[in-house]
């Protein structure tokens, strides 16, 4: 989430140059780096940091352009910049490779006492309230249900059938928060099981429309793709978490 610390590192950053250009990571990349899919989506963040002031240019950082040689083709400046807070990311190393190719690399002071995952919780207080509860079910709980977008008691039907669909599964099971009623996955043939309930295909669900509230989906790499293919199928967009 947006908030005070990325636009002091903005503002800073703009002070340093003629020309900003903002990189914006894809859902996919935030999604691996902190196990759990942006509350804000990549188009909603992307006119987020086009309206502010300070920025001259605003673009999609996809792992591509992860690798500093790379950007530095694409967008062809002469300072990178970053919060301190990703010294220990691995930033450091890319200092003296970049330093030869004629790039400073500036590190910013990392804003105290904000942050993303702080602004969550207290914002989003009902995913907030369930995290403490996951934490009491056991280790190896990464990917935590989206709690505050669906209502209790609720019918679902879990889209995926990898790591996050049996997390989410766990967690629904312990908790006894919602309905599943159906799982279902890209690659899912008529007739198959997933845990002792049906696996539906695309075309299944669809015609389950009447049986469920909404479809949660349990993939970090796929996320985008999967909302596209329902949407496709005429999966109203609502329905889909």
């Amino acid at each position: 989430m947006f908030h005070v610390g990325h636009l002091n590192l903005i503002r800073q950053a703009r002070k340093r140059c003629n020309k900003l250009i903002v990189g914006v990571l894809t859902d996919e990349l935030v999604s691996k780096s902190k196990n759990k899919w942006p509350t804000i989506p990549i188009h909603d963040r992307l006119q987020i940091i086009a309206a502010l002031k300070y920025v001259d240019e605003v673009d999609i950082t996809t792992e591509l352009l992860l690798h500093k040689r790379n950007a530095l083709e694409k967008y062809g400046f002469d300072a990178m910049f970053s919060g301190d807070d990703h010294i220990s990311d691995g930033w450091a190393f890319d200092e003296d490779e970049l330093k030869m190719l004629g790039v400073d690399l500036v590190f910013f002071p990392y804003t105290k006492k904000v942050s993303s995952s702080h602004l969550q919780e207290i914002t989003l207080p009902p995913r907030a309230e369930h995290a403490g509860k996951v934490k009491k079910i056991g280790d190896g709980i990464q990917f935590l249900f989206p709690f505050d977008k669906v209502d209790k008691n609720e019918r679902i039907i879990i889209y995926g059938i990898g790591k996050v669909g049996e997390q989410y599964y766990r967690q629904l099971s312990e908790l006894n928060f919602c309905e599943i009623v159906a799982f279902a996955d890209t690659y899912a043939k008529p007739g198959d099981c997933f845990n002792g309930q049906r696996c539906l295909t695309a075309e299944e669900v669809r015609s389950m429309e009447q049986h469920y509230d909404r479809i949660v989906i349990a993939s970090t790499t796929y996320h985008s793709q999967i909302i596209s293919r329902l949407r496709s199928i005429g999966i109203e967009p609502g329905r889909i978490v």
